[in-house]
């Protein structure tokens, strides 16, 4: 986890009272045991005790007692997120976009105000967002992985937790199905179309859009990297 990045865009914000960072599982415990903790940002990778430890520790406490556990990983094994499906809030998927952290933590504690607004109009303006932001970074329309990318992203946008997904064992299939064709199909369009976008593309865009993916050395994302990024941000005007 980026500490670093996450306190600055938490530490001057009135409604929030930030409390110093761990790196230690033991060290969460011992912070939730002797403070009024009321939301945990929970990287899985910690020295000593680990992630999965603390959220064993936290389900055995009275529920009153119980933070929101808004988990960080890496990582996207089935099997490790079905055991934290039920623990956690939300999970952020890596690399994060603070602002974006930011914002989905202040809904979450109901701290932002926020329009109230029909399903039908959230998922017209998702769609829209998605769209634009597809067109902007240049994948031209008449593209299969186009429309493919646009149903992934919409998939991932609308999960409750989206890195609790499995790209090809949840996402592919499911454009697959939409599409009437095979998931494999599915996943080389959506990495021609981000081929496309990275070698025909408005590089300011996509800075703006990716930017640590965008250099030499780093090249462009993974589909899952691309789709997990454009669903955070595509969520962040909903």
């Amino acid at each position: 986890m980026d500490v670093v990045g996450l306190t600055t865009v938490f530490k001057n914000l009135e409604e929030i009272r930030l409390l110093p960072s761990v790196e230690s599982g033991s060290d969460v415990i011992d912070r939730i045991l002797t403070q009024n903790v009321d939301v945990l940002l929970l990287d899985l990778v910690l020295s000593g005790t680990d992630g999965l430890d603390v959220l064993d520790f936290i389900a055995r406490l009275n529920q009153a007692r119980r933070p929101m556990v808004i988990l960080i990983s890496a990582f996207s094994d089935d099997r490790l997120l079905s055991v934290v499906q039920d623990r956690v809030t939300y999970c952020f998927a890596k690399p994060l976009e603070y602002e974006v952290v930011l914002l989905r933590v202040l809904q979450l504690i109901n701290t932002q105000p926020h329009v109230s607004i029909t399903n039908n109009e959230q998922l017209g303006i998702l769609e829209a967002q998605i769209a634009a932001g597809i067109r902007a970074i240049g994948i031209p329309a008449h593209l299969k992985g186009y429309y493919y990318l646009r149903e992934a992203i919409r998939i991932y946008a609308q999960a409750p937790s989206p890195c609790l997904l499995s790209i090809t064992g949840d996402v592919y299939p499911e454009v697959a199905k939409i599409f009437n064709t095979k998931a494999t199909l599915v996943e080389h369009a959506i990495r021609n179309a981000i081929e496309i976008a990275w070698t025909r593309g408005n590089i300011e865009t996509l800075h703006a859009y990716f930017g640590y993916t965008v250099n030499d050395n780093r090249g462009k994302p993974s589909n899952f990297e691309f789709i997990a990024m454009m669903a955070e941000r595509a969520r962040s005007y909903v």
